[in-house]
Parts: structure tokens; sequence; C-alpha cells
């Protein structure tokens, strides 16, 4: 069965609500959704699995071990950002078997001082470290990489445990397997939400161009989640 897999931890659910309903009211399909996370989380109403494990204080070790726990070899599993919403329909015709990621569009400087200093970022592009997006991954009927990322990302400095661990570590990855992925537009499939478009404008320009996903960035975007879930999934 195909699979839709996201992380969540903590005591407000709200987010991961959102995004499970969402599914649930725009799918055609029957996929499996599978949650990750660890033993004091809530189960989210509406999930099919919830894997459970022992997970490090720090989000970005955490999200990549509990990714680590689904089992990809014989399904089609798409990992999503759990502030992220389905608003039309999404199947993985046009992916053959192996591991899709999206390339980044937008190749701004990067802040090596935000949230923490990070020395080797200084007068650095994003480009230049993480060349992918991490909020939507497929692996469709291969092995799960997430184990190894989560063993790149261990051997990094504690400070990409914190922050941008989950993209440096794939980008590693990356580097040395590039026969094994492919690669998919994230403009198609994983709209990122402009907070300084009106949402029923931008809600027109995702229905029309089919777009399966939209995801929120920041803490602004976020407080947006259920105006877009009342204006595209009810």
């Amino acid at each position: 069965m195909d699979q839709i897999v996201f992380f969540w931890v903590g005591e407000n659910l709200s987010i991961p609500n959102y995004f499970v309903n969402s599914i649930k009211k725009i799918s055609q399909r029957n996929f499996r959704i599978i949650q990750v996370t660890d033993f004091n989380t809530q189960r989210i109403e509406g999930v099919a699995n919830c894997l459970r494990t022992e997970l490090p204080n720090d989000i970005m070790t955490a999200r990549l071990k509990a990714y680590s726990l689904v089992e990809t070899a014989s399904s089609k599993t798409i990992f999503c950002d759990a502030d992220s919403l389905m608003i039309n329909s999404f199947n993985f015709l046009g992916f053959k078997k192996g591991y899709h990621i999206m390339r980044r569009v937008d190749n701004d400087i990067i802040n090596h001082n935000y949230p923490e200093h990070f020395p080797e970022f200084e007068n650095k592009y994003f480009m230049d470290f993480m060349p992918f997006l991490f909020g939507a991954i497929i692996i469709n009927q291969e092995k799960n990489f997430f184990n190894i990322l989560h063993n790149i990302c261990l051997k990094l400095p504690s400070r990409f445990h914190r922050w941008y661990g989950d993209q440096i570590s794939l980008h590693i990855y990356y580097l040395d397997n590039k026969s094994k992925f492919n690669f998919f537009a994230q403009q198609k499939y994983m709209y990122i939400v402009d907070n300084n478009k009106e949402p029923q404008n931008e809600s027109t320009f995702l229905i029309n161009n089919k777009i399966p996903f939209i995801t929120f960035k920041g803490s602004i975007s976020k407080k947006r989640i259920g105006e877009y879930f009342n204006l595209m999934c009810v």
C-alpha cells in the first residue's frame, strides 16, 4: 500500500491534525498514513500506524532516527513535513523505483549567525551546502536510507543536530551516491506558502495547477495552516 509518513513530537497536535485531516478529505487513494514519534506524544487520530522509539532531544537527529523506522522496500512512500496540507490528489505515477528528492530553487546567502553561529556558512550560499529540500522525500520500493543519514548527522558538530543537519547529511550522502537519486520539482509537488500573498489568490493558482501539497515555513506561516485548511480542504 502507498504510504505517507510524517514526524511529530510534542503536546500541541493541531498542526499534524490538519495534515492528516487534509489527506483524508482530499485523497481518493487509500494511503497508509504513518506517524513516527517518541513514547510521549499522542497518536494522531486517523493514522494507520504510529511508530515509536526513544529519540534524542535534538530535532534533526530525532527526525532522521524516526524516519528510519519505516519499512519502504515493498511500498511507495513519501515523507512529508507535518506542517503541510494535501490540497489536490497525489499519486506515484511517474516516480520510478528509487530515491526522489527536490532541488532547491532559491539560492540565498546563508545567515551564518542564525539561529546560532555556523562558521562554515560565512559568505556561503544554500546551494553550497544544502541544495536539496527536506520537506518531501520519496522512496519508491527501495531500502530506507534515513538510518544512513542519521549516522552521518551524528558525526557532524552538535550544532547540526539542532539545525540544518538533515539537509547537510542528505547532501553528503548524495555526493557519494548520485546514481541512486532522481529529482522532482518542488514547485509542482510541494508549494511553499508565501506570507505576502492572500490565501484566496493562492488557492486559485494551486487548484488550477493541481499541486498536491503545500507547506508552511516560519512561525507566521504556521499560524495560517487552519486558514488554508478551511479554504481548501473542507
